[in-house]
């Protein structure tokens, strides 16, 4: 028993000591849905214990007590004055609340115009929703705006038609084809992560499934 405690400690203090290799295994072993005791050992880190009131008798339950998400988003990651049209779309529809308070920036994207791309999704349409919110990004954030347009549509379709209506395949295929056919001063209000996805980045979805929105 002095043993098993013993190599539990050890265990854990990796947490506090290589803090990046736990949190990538983690998310590795996570994605691959492969079984392990890693989660348990944050229980006893001084990583996580330092904020949150961990009850002791948890701490030696393992994993019993730990739920690992891995999630499409992160909110506390975003500074574009424009929240992602997926919060938009919860607030106007299911009634949730803002992350923060709206401002002036985020009022062209209004509940008709998120319907509207909705709709255009349903039909497999990307090419007239995907010129419409250029357009407004370009108008409020002009070249500040850091979130990518794909992730935005993309989120916003599996919040508003269920992920389990949303190929996300064939999404992509459309998303691709409608970006290739945007007209050249439409181009110039692309960024860079406006681009569909590479090949390489589709195979480790695959690989490694989908995380949770």
């Amino acid at each position: 028993m002095g043993r098993s405690r013993g190599w539990r400690r050890r265990l854990a203090e990796l947490v506090d000591q290589h803090p990046i290799i736990y949190w990538n295994l983690l998310w590795y072993f996570r994605r691959l849905d492969l079984p392990s005791n890693l989660p348990g050992l944050c229980l006893t880190s001084e990583h996580c214990n330092r904020d949150a009131q961990i009850p002791r008798h948890w701490m030696s339950e393992d994993s019993k007590h730990v739920l690992i998400q891995i999630l499409w988003d992160n909110l506390k990651l975003h500074q574009d004055p424009v929240q992602p049209f997926y919060i938009l779309w919860n607030t106007h529809n299911v009634g949730y609340p803002l992350s923060r308070a709206l401002r002036a920036e985020e009022r062209p994207f209004s509940e008709e115009l998120l319907q509207l791309v909705v709709r255009s999704i349903q039909r497999n349409d990307l090419t007239r929703p995907m010129a419409k919110l250029l357009q407004l990004l370009a108008q409020t954030l002009g070249v500040t705006r850091q979130r990518s347009l794909y992730r935005d549509i993309l989120f916003l379709s599996l919040v508003a038609l269920g992920k389990d209506n949303i190929d996300i395949d064939a999404f992509d295929r459309e998303y691709k084809m409608a970006y290739d056919r945007l007209p050249p001063n439409l181009v110039k209000l692309t960024h860079n992560c406006d681009r569909p996805p590479s090949t390489g980045v589709m195979e480790c979805r695959r690989t490694f499934g989908e995380p949770y929105l």
